[in-house]
């Protein structure tokens, strides 16, 4: 599994996320790898999950701000 983080590594949503994925792992038994694409107040990570392939293998936590307050560059 892919988990896309749009915000800076080292913060408070990256440890979680990791702590979060790191449980997942052990419990699924399927390995987890945390990527983190910050940027453009998250439209670049935001971007990546909406565009990566419709396997299911990738995921991504978002706040408020990225799915109803920042722009997507490709919105009508």
């Amino acid at each position: 599994m892919r988990v896309i983080l749009p915000w800076p590594p080292d913060g408070s949503t990256d440890v979680m996320t990791r702590l979060f994925c790191e449980q997942l792992a052990q419990r699924l038994g399927q390995a987890f790898v945390v990527e983190d694409r910050p940027g453009a107040s998250g439209n670049i990570g935001m971007d990546a999950i909406a565009k990566s392939a419709p396997d299911g293998h990738t995921m991504g936590p978002a706040t408020v701000s990225n799915l109803a307050i920042n722009q997507c560059p490709d919105a009508p």
